[in-house]
């Protein structure tokens, strides 16, 4: 597989000279198979950028969408989905019952330009809507498995399988708090358990995480030692906050490395950085 990242930030873009390395788009992923299978994980507004990407090949194939929740950073990109507005194109929404209520009722079906001047008729492509996630879902050679997040308003992770290697998605999640509807810190080392690559959550440093409980996101320190527990051998540090510049995600990067050799895990860390690319 190869895993493309379009959008790395959370909770609002930040865009500007201090986030061009890191990249100040929210979150969006692309899962591409060894086969040629894509799907797409959150609208945020990285999706932009790949629905360009879409429109340059001009592949008619059917676009799979998965939505992790319904926060406004993981779906606001998607009224700037350029094949939305084509209609040569379908696209079949899986995921979070609440984002796709979110993105069918308050996006895609309004006809209300007090929000946005573009109304629905103008989404030409054959959009198509499931509110039942298949366990697994398989959508031709990529098996899915998902798991409820600790987040407010809860959500899923995403495990994706294709030739014998696993990539987890884990975004939004609160590895020191258990949510009503998620799991505990157990249930989810056993979701990753056998995965090549984690791709987690770490908005914040320790020393902020207090201050932030109940905000529904983790530390660096808790990634690693959620991989050190699941036997996890790479990470990767995503949904960065969109006050942490450039110069301050190396910060973090560091302390990361540092916390790993000092506890003595054998684990790779690194940033997931918007235009990046992961061959698992």
């Amino acid at each position: 597989m190869v895993i493309t990242f379009w959008g790395t930030r959370g909770s609002i873009p930040a865009p500007g000279p201090d986030t061009v390395r890191v990249g100040g788009n929210t979150t969006c992923l692309e899962v591409r198979s060894d086969g040629g299978t894509c799907i797409i994980v959150d609208a945020g507004t990285g999706v932009r950028n790949l629905g360009n990407s879409y429109l340059k090949r001009r592949n008619p194939d059917q676009i799979i969408l998965l939505l992790t929740h319904s926060h406004w950073d993981h779906l606001a990109g998607f009224t700037f989905f350029g094949p939305a507005y084509d209609p040569v194109y379908s696209i079949t929404v899986f995921g979070n019952q609440m984002a796709q209520e979110v993105l069918r009722r308050d996006i895609y079906e309004r006809n209300d330009n007090r929000y946005f001047p573009v109304n629905n008729d103008a989404l030409r492509a054959d959009i198509e809507f499931h509110d039942k996630m298949p366990k697994p879902l398989i959508i031709k050679d990529i098996k899915i498995e998902t798991m409820n997040l600790n987040h407010p308003g809860n959500g899923y992770a995403f495990r994706f399988e294709n030739n014998n290697k696993r990539v987890a998605f884990i975004t939004d999640n609160e590895l020191g708090l258990q949510y009503e509807g998620g799991n505990s810190v157990d249930e989810i080392e056993r979701f990753c358990r056998g995965v090549d690559v984690l791709i987690h959550d770490a908005q914040f440093l320790p020393s902020e995480i207090e201050a932030h409980r109940t905000w529904g996101h983790s530390t660096y320190a808790e990634v690693a030692d959620l991989a050190d527990q699941a036997g996890v051998p790479h990470i990767v540090l995503t949904h960065h906050a969109p006050e942490r510049n450039d110069d301050a995600c190396d910060v973090l990067l560091k302390e990361a490395l540092d916390y790993i050799a000092e506890k003595g895990y054998e684990i790779k860390c690194e940033l997931a950085v918007e235009g990046g690319s992961l061959k698992v």
